[in-house]
């Protein structure tokens, strides 16, 4: 296609964003998915000394492991041009979202800090001070909210003249910050307390006004905290200390939001995701869209959410001879998932398990009892490999009358794919095979979703992002969603569903 930019392979399709180190762009990889690819500006890719910084410090963000963080895929410098590549999340940034639908409240906010506290878990392990966390930096994807830009603040000089820009948002900065001290973890806990406190209120806890006046009130005056709901008042409370030895630490924090300590990133990752919906279509007799509230309701492991109003939860999800169903849709395989055995082999209820068993050279998949959504959707279980070996998964955008899907695959040895099937044809496949990381128990995640241009599809695998393909000619509407398994060659296939889940995509 002529007038095509392509950077590092990545085909260039429309700018995100601007800022004091370059633009950020919705690009094309070379498999076909999508990607977010950061430009920096040429002035500074030319400048020996931020070569070598830009390397170092890319080589340490791509340490940090994937929870709550839109990671970093690729980087490199390609000409005069340095460019960063990390995963693109569909969805609004917190900004955007206090600013269009109101502050949040309740088990809502609460989700939010434990998804933003367990991003810095993963980036403080890996050795990363983020430096500028603020709303803008975290998106609200349909998994949850991302934590994107990690480490990027410290690749440019203290002296260049962007730098300001770039070091640090003043409404968000840390009294050792403002004064030029040097940096511990503790300064992004301040920062994480100082972006609760705006999503809780809609206001940054040291107000407005010129940055002299914010500093001044960041070092000095205590942070505006009034509106703000208790559940979470306190730990932000501790978190906006001005001496960075009294702020808890991302641990405590964790400890003070999800009741007790010993939770793991994926725990808590997982408790976000549980929770984490995404509002429908207004009913009538709702509030205009700048009083809505995002909904991320219900409750999930150790956290004590509030609770939210179950009318606000209600999108359009058809069940024949229900109507309207509330989201998420999630099972423990009672309600109505197909039982009984065939010539492919049989599927039972196992407790609260669903148990597939496939005989050699056929192929099992199996309905959810609920229709998919209208627009984007994603699907997700967790699964056990009992006997044999195989492939299995989750699909969508599909009919199991039919035979057509998408696919989303993990095989007994750690290889993931991404396939349409089409009845009466061989699967098309749009990603893959390719190596990850499996185990005991896998956790797959699948959304199909559109761009405007075509379905989108991506996979993560036990909370990592490992496959994202497009599909454009012919792509698949809504339908139906569900689970899938197959042996591969000498016998039987038995996989154990331990759960499984059906919500809307981000819009």
């Amino acid at each position: 296609m002529s007038g095509e930019r392509v950077i590092g392979g990545y085909v260039l399709r429309r700018v995100l964003g601007r800022g004091g180190m370059g633009e950020v762009h919705l690009a094309t990889t070379p498999t076909g998915g999508l990607a977010a690819v950061k430009v920096i500006h040429p002035s500074l890719a030319r400048d020996p000394a931020f070569r070598r910084r830009f390397e170092r410090e890319v080589a340490a963000a791509r340490r940090v492991a994937r929870f709550c963080t839109a990671p970093v895929l690729d980087a490199g410098i390609d000409g005069d041009v340095a460019y960063l590549v990390t995963e693109y999340v569909k969805g609004p940034d917190l900004a955007q979202a206090v600013r269009d639908q109101g502050p949040l409240s309740g088990g809502n906010l609460e989700a939010l800090a434990v998804g933003i506290a367990t991003a810095l878990s993963a980036i403080h392990g890996a050795g990363v001070i983020h430096r500028d966390l603020k709303p803008s930096n975290v998106l609200l994807s349909p998994l949850g909210p991302r934590v994107i830009d990690f480490g990027i603040a410290q690749l440019v000089d203290a002296d260049n003249l962007i730098s300001q820009a770039i070091l640090g948002t003043p409404s968000f900065m840390a009294p050792e910050q403002a004064r030029g001290e040097p940096l511990t973890p503790a300064t992004d806990v301040f920062a994480w307390g100082g972006v609760i406190a705006f999503a809780g209120t809609g206001r940054p806890p040291f107000g407005g006004g010129s940055q002299g006046e914010v500093l001044y009130r960041i070092v000095n005056e205590e942070p505006r905290l009034d509106g703000l709901d208790h559940g979470v008042r306190a730990v932000v409370e501790r978190a906006l200390a001005k001496d960075p030895r009294a702020r808890p630490t991302v641990a405590q924090l964790l400890a003070g939001l999800l009741g007790g300590a010993g939770h793991s990133p994926a725990s808590a990752t997982q408790v976000v995701e549980d929770t984490w919906t995404i509002p429908g279509p207004p009913a009538p007799r709702e509030r205009p869209p700048r009083a809505r509230r995002w909904m991320l309701g219900g409750a999930a492991g150790a956290v004590a959410l509030a609770a939210v109003v179950a009318a606000a939860l209600l999108v359009p999800g058809l069940v024949p001879g229900l109507g309207q169903e509330s989201w998420p849709y999630e099972t423990d395989f009672a309600d109505s998932w197909a039982v009984g055995s065939s010539d492919g082999g049989s599927a039972r209820r196992d407790g609260t398990g669903y148990v597939l068993t496939v005989k050699e050279g056929w192929r099992l998949w199996k309905s959810a009892p609920r229709r998919e959504p209208d627009g984007g959707v994603v699907v997700s279980a967790r699964a056990r490999l009992e006997e044999g070996s195989g492939e299995y998964g989750v699909w969508c955008h599909g009919a199991a009358g039919s035979g057509d899907r998408y696919e989303f695959t993990v095989s007994g040895s750690g290889r993931v794919s991404i396939v349409k099937r089409r009845a009466g044809r061989p699967g098309q496949i749009l990603y893959g095979p390719a190596d990850a990381k499996g185990g005991q128990v896998d956790r797959v995640v699948a959304e199909c979703g559109s761009d405007g241009d075509g379905v989108t599809l991506r996979m993560w695998l036990n909370e990592r992002l490992v496959a994202e393909a497009a599909d454009a000619a012919g792509g698949y509407g809504p339908s139906e969603a569900g689970v899938h398994a197959a042996p591969d060659s000498g016998g039987v296939l038995r996989v154990r569903f331990e759960s499984f889940a059906l919500k809307p995509a981000q819009s």
